[in-house]
């Protein structure tokens, strides 16, 4: 009745099963109007023009902020904007190609596609007044993108260049992009536009032209020590560009001849973000902008972006520099680098920023250290009354930083031209408390602009690199009374590779080498009671053995061990192991036991008799599951073992294996 009813029972379950199985999967509602363009179009006459886009509604994200959309055109004359609304500013007649990325915050969509729209203008506009709000610093290249790279979308990479001192009227632009670091590339290259007259280049171009003959070296110096001087600056450039070869996979040349001393220029190269890069959402990746001034006089410059690979559009953000850390080579005293940015959505203007971060617990709050801020503003422990400052709070678990009495316009608000100063950021720096497990470990901010509801970010999440470590193992297999079977060795000798130092179970592979197992059966004995002459002398044959010796070298794989240390000195595991026999020799002792006839068990001569036949190869193979139990430096280091193999044949089937092992 028990049999039939766990039969029944068993039947029940695999027809649920495949039930299950049959029924169709739950699949994701289409959106159609996620791949249709921005409608774009000009309203108003040729005396004040606006661009108008028309895009598909917004789908909200449960639980974040009001979505909302932000703007780059690309107006198809060199200029742009963050507008949403724009007014162009054509100079001239003709017919421009004009492109909107639209970038969809808070929505769990996809961002609408670009496509251009042409847009043909009969009145150019008189004195036009457009401003780039691009450059921040003092220097003569700086870069943007329209919105972080998220998997499967394009974005736009804005390059602007100028001549500020009127000496790099012209030189060669360089973009280096995909991180080698990465292990793969995570954005390609589409399209890139320019206005200006640049031309595509490459950079055995650009470095044969840094690398002069030697006359002109001789030249150089003829002309006096400030002419000498310039050549330095072409190795520096050489050495720039040898260093980004060695950092980055990809990269694009372009050549500019016409940059006029008081005149800003622009790039537009379209990337499209690769799907691989999926894995590494919440990382921080970087793209390095390059200029290279023909005249050699003057020294090179780059420009560094970061980005954070997202899996939605929001502007408020922890991103985590170099999340993946190698725990092989980490020591006590590594340091990380966390980035908090937000930015000002509203219609109006934010005079306190707050900013709450819960600190993982391998990380000690009171190493935490301001790097860089902006809003740029001193510390409230120096600032008089009104001033604008930031305040640091640390606790156990977590970390506050507040801004006060600062003016951040928000994104919305009137008359606001450039994006970025509705944007700020917090860039401080933590250690370890001690080096910690080898689990990922992950932290979230929250934001609160004046006295609105906090804005919560995403989480940014440490992993460490997996690695392999390599062990090496000897031993030496015994078994039990087995009865009829003693089992000598083998000496065996291996390898296994596992992930390093892992706190987590884990699979391991390992291969043996076994040498001289010799497996002896006991002497089986035949009583004779014959006589015999030996000598001149009689005896009494008492009697005749005989004892078989299999001597094998084998190999010996494990291709599935799960493991776990349960902590850094002791490690269990349990796993299955494949044997093969590569050579057998089969050796059989014959023995002849001679008494005196008055003490027949005493024997007095034995003569003994061995032949050894022929080694044969690969005769069988054999299996065994096990169990095992290390002691010592489990994850790294030296360590003993034990384990009891159970073989599913084979006279001698219970052994125990001792071993020591290193494990790098």
């Amino acid at each position: 009745m028990q049999k039939t009813t766990t039969a029944v029972a068993l039947f029940l379950f695999f027809h649920v099963i495949c039930l299950a199985q049959s029924l169709p999967k739950p699949v994701a509602p289409a959106f159609p109007q996620d791949t249709v363009p921005a409608e774009i179009t000009l309203q108003g006459n040729d005396d004040s023009m606006q661009l108008v886009a028309n895009l598909r509604p917004l789908r909200q994200i449960a639980g974040a902020p009001a979505a909302f959309y932000t703007y780059f055109w690309e107006m198809g004359d060199g200029t742009f904007s963050f507008s949403k609304n724009p007014v162009p500013q054509y100079k001239d007649t003709g017919t421009y190609q004009v492109r909107l990325y639209a970038t969809n915050n808070y929505d769990d969509g996809k961002a609408p596609p670009t496509s251009p729209r042409p847009i043909k203008v009969k009145k150019p506009v008189k004195n036009s007044t457009w401003a780039s709000h691009f450059f921040h610093g003092a220097g003569n290249i700086e870069m943007k993108i329209n919105r972080n790279p998220k998997p499967g979308e394009d974005f736009m990479a804005l390059i602007g260049y100028r001549n500020l001192s009127g000496d790099v009227g012209s030189g060669s632009l360089v973009l280096f992009f995909n991180e080698k670091q990465f292990g793969h590339d995570g954005f390609h290259m589409t399209e890139k536009r320019s206005y200006h007259g640049e031309d595509s280049s490459s950079l055995q171009t650009l470095l044969a032209a840094l690398n002069p003959p030697d006359d002109n070296m001789n030249i150089a110096l003829a002309r006096g020590p400030h002419a000498a001087a310039a050549a330095p600056f072409g190795e520096a450039a050489k050495a720039m560009i040898q260093s980004m070869q060695s950092t980055y996979n990809g990269h694009t040349v372009l050549h500019y001849s016409n940059a006029a001393p008081d005149k800003e220029q622009f790039l537009f190269l379209n990337m499209h973000t690769l799907p691989e890069m999926i894995q590494d959402t919440n990382a921080t990746v970087t793209m390095t902008a390059m200029l290279v001034p023909d005249n050699p006089a003057m020294q090179p410059e780059m420009y560094q972006l970061e980005m954070a690979i997202v899996a939605s559009h929001d502007p408020n953000r922890l991103q985590l520099k170099r999340h993946r850390i190698n725990y092989r080579f980490m020591g006590k005293k590594k340091e990380l680098t966390y980035k908090v940015q937000f930015q000002n959505t509203g219609k109006g203007p934010a005079k306190k920023v707050a900013i709450g971060i819960a600190v993982p617990r391998q990380l000690n709050t009171e190493t935490i250290k301001l790097l860089e801020i902006s809003p740029a503003c001193i510390s409230c422990d120096s600032a008089y009354q009104q001033q604008s400052c930031i305040d640091t709070v640390r606790t156990r678990d977590s970390v506050y930083f507040v801004f006060r009495n600062i003016y951040l316009p928000g994104l919305q608000q009137e008359g606001v031209m450039d994006p970025d100063s509705t944007k700020g950021f917090v860039r401080y720096s933590v250690l370890f408390k001690k080096k910690p497990r080898k689990i990922p470990f992950s932290s979230r901010a929250a934001i609160i602009f004046d006295k609105n509801e906090p804005i919560y970010t995403n989480r940014a999440t440490a992993r460490f690199i997996k690695g392999i470590s390599p062990t090496i193992i000897a031993g030496y297999n015994f078994t039990p009374n087995s009865r009829d079977y003693t089992l000598k060795g083998p000496l065996q000798v291996g390898v296994a590779l596992a992930p390093f130092a892992p706190d987590r179970p884990y699979f391991q592979a390992e291969a043996y080498a076994g040498l001289q197992e010799k497996e002896i059966s006991r002497e089986q004995l035949t009583r004779d009671k014959r006589d015999t002459m030996y000598n001149g002398q009689g005896y009494l044959i008492s009697g005749r053995g005989q004892q078989t010796t299999l001597t094998r070298n084998t190999l010996q794989i494990v291709p599935l061990h799960f493991r776990y240390n349960i902590s850094k000195w002791i490690g269990i595991g349990a796993g299955a192991l494949a044997q093969v026999d590569v050579s057998t020799q089969t050796s059989t002792v014959s023995n002849i036991y001679l008494s005196d006839f008055q003490q027949p068990d005493v024997p007095l001569h034995t003569f003994r008799n061995t032949v050894k036949e022929e080694t044969k190869w690969f005769t069988g193979w054999n299996a065994a599951p096990f169990v095992d139990l290390q002691i010592g430096k489990v994850k790294t280091g030296p360590a003993i073992g034990l384990r009891y193999l159970r073989q599913l044949a084979g006279n001698t089937p219970n052994r125990f294996f001792v071993y020591a092992s290193y494990k790098l």
